[in-house]
């Protein structure tokens, strides 16, 4: 920074200087500044220069680094193509052309992700953008603060407690299978064309409300609910261009254009809906406490992620002891909303997405599902041998889950940024330093997955005589650094079992009286906005499902 040093030195040493003279100076200053960040510091000072990594392009497009790659591209096909060319650690060229390091290497993975994990933390401009929808919760929560908020979250999403929520995720899974099954045996043998995810986001919203909040949202029988239309306006409008305008440009967002309006809109009724939601649900359980009454455990209305959550922190007693406060337990459950339905949503949009182009895997699963639970019942769409066990049991059924998330995981990349120096597979890493992972690379790296690693195959989850019959390589405990659908260690997904079960309840549900097949015709793109979303929606034929009659 000599350069600009010198610069400063002048400006205080000629006197007087004219306005003309003044602002030529600042001009000068600015730009030694951006030619010193931009091009003298990552290419001849920075300790990460001699690092492997794609070139610079080519094209005269000198602040851009290789985002135009990357935005141009599904989301992890150039860091899979880097990772291939270059090995576990790669360093490239973001905005800015600020310095990225792309880890592709199991010790490396595990040390920024597991054992090292707090001192990597999200980027403040990740916060920024997901801050005022998801609140400062569990997922944008650092340090001890984090610590705190996971001992305290741990029990409500323990396994007792997952089991226990699986006839409150029956409930809208069973009122979905009836609508969508009313809806095609309307439209006769031939089925109805129609976009899933629109129904999928409503049902796994009115899923949060009840295992969530025991409160119900009713947004599948109501589609103008404000809370749905609020995560509607919110995702679809949430495009890569726009996440990184609001990312490096902080008042972007406030800039009063049409789709900040309607951003701003959602986000207070985000708001206001969660301030109701505790406000309700602590009104309830703080009357019951004064009252004596002990919390009844086969009452549905107590076995809701924010009663077990708020009867726990009121047994902490005090801050010292680690008990949230009135605005950490608000920023949980918009975290809980947000988080809650939306992975999911997209988590089983891509399942009937994969089910429709592999038929035969299809007609499998469904039939795996017949053989252990049976049809659903006529008048009310649900099953009584639906729980957390049996659909748990069910190895085919759980190795799709598995691979489909191995194969479109719901977030394809993310990243932290070192909070001190560090060594990462003898390279030295500054602190500061963006550090990215990407599930979308790693869950199709040949050198761990096998030469068909782009195929989509569940038996390679199951065991070794299926994964055989399928011709491909049994998933073993070694290969799993490089499975990170819910991420690993303390910053892993709180939620990632409550995740599972509530995409196969819904899976059973739609798959033993509905047939998929793909909209001829339709065409999509894979988005990566806030999750992997497929634009502009994803059409299926679908159509009653007819077992097959036997002479």
């Amino acid at each position: 920074m000599a350069i600009i040093s010198t610069l400063l030195s002048s400006m205080h040493s000629a006197s007087p200087l004219s306005p003309s003279s003044t602002l030529g100076s600042l001009v000068a200053l600015l730009t030694t500044w951006i030619l010193y960040k931009t091009y003298i510091y990552p290419n001849f000072l920075s300790p990460l220069r001699h690092a492997p990594g794609p070139p610079d392009p080519k094209r005269f497009m000198p602040l851009m680094g290789h985002m135009i790659e990357i935005l141009k591209e599904e989301a992890g096909a150039p860091h899979l193509r880097w990772i291939e060319q270059y090995g576990g650690l790669v360093r490239y060229k973001g905005f800015l052309n600020r310095e990225r390091v792309l880890l592709a290497d199991a010790a490396a993975v595990q040390h920024v992700f597991l054992s090292h994990s707090y001192d990597y933390v999200k980027d403040e401009r990740v916060a920024r953008f997901l801050g005022p929808v998801l609140g400062k919760g569990i997922l944008l929560a650092e340090g001890d603060v984090h610590r705190k908020q996971r001992k305290m979250l741990n029990p409500a999403f323990g396994h007792r407690h997952v089991k226990e929520m699986v006839p409150l995720m029956a409930g809208p899974a069973a009122k979905l299978a009836k609508m969508w099954c009313e809806r095609v045996q309307e439209a006769g043998a031939d089925g109805l064309e129609f976009i899933v995810d629109e129904d999928m986001s409503r049902v796994t919203l009115d899923i949060i409300g009840l295992a969530g909040f025991g409160y119900s949202f009713d947004s599948l029988t109501n589609p103008d609910n404000e809370l749905s239309r609020a995560y509607k306006a919110l995702f679809n409008s949430s495009s890569m261009i726009t996440q990184i305008l609001s990312s490096f440009i902080s008042f972007y967002n406030h800039i009063p254009i049409r789709r900040n309006r309607i951003r701003k809109h959602a986000i207070r009724v985000i708001n206001k809906v969660s301030t109701e939601l505790i406000e309700d649900k602590r009104r309830r359980i703080e009357k019951e406490i004064e009252s004596g009454i002990e919390a009844d455990e086969s009452d549905p209305s107590h076995k809701d992620l924010m009663s077990i959550l708020i009867r726990g922190n009121e047994m902490v007693g005090s801050l010292e002891g680690g008990k949230l406060t009135d605005q950490e337990l608000k920023d949980q459950i918009m975290t809980f909303l947000a988080a809650g339905h939306e992975t999911t949503s997209v988590l089983v949009t891509w399942s009937l997405h994969l089910l429709s182009v592999n038929p035969e895997i299809q007609a499998r699963v469904r039939q795996e599902l017949l053989d252990h639970l049976g049809p659903l019942q006529a008048e009310t769409y649900d099953s009584p041998r639906v729980n957390y066990d049996s659909l748990s049991s069910l190895p085919l059924l759980t190795a799709f889950v598995k691979e489909v998330l191995r194969f479109i995981p719901p977030v394809p990349t993310t990243s932290r940024v070192s909070t001190k120096d560090d060594n990462l597979m003898g390279y030295f890493i500054p602190k500061g330093t963006q550090v990215f992972m990407s599930p979308a690379a790693l869950h199709r790296l040949k050198t761990v997955w096998g030469p068909d690693a782009g195929d989509f195959k569940p038996e390679r989850w199951m065991d070794a005589e299926a994964a055989k019959a399928a011709h491909t390589t049994m998933v073993t405990p070694e290969m799993s650094w490089a499975y990170q659908p819910f991420l690993s260690g303390p910053r892993n997904c709180i939620g990632s079992k409550f995740a599972l079960i509530e995409s196969k309840v819904l899976l059973y549900h739609l798959l033993v009286g509905l047939e998929f097949q793909p909209s001829p015709g339709f065409t999509f793109k894979k988005s990566a906005r806030v999750t992997w979303r497929p634009v502009p929606g994803m059409k299926l034929r679908v159509k009653p499902f007819v077992p097959a009659t036997t002479t």
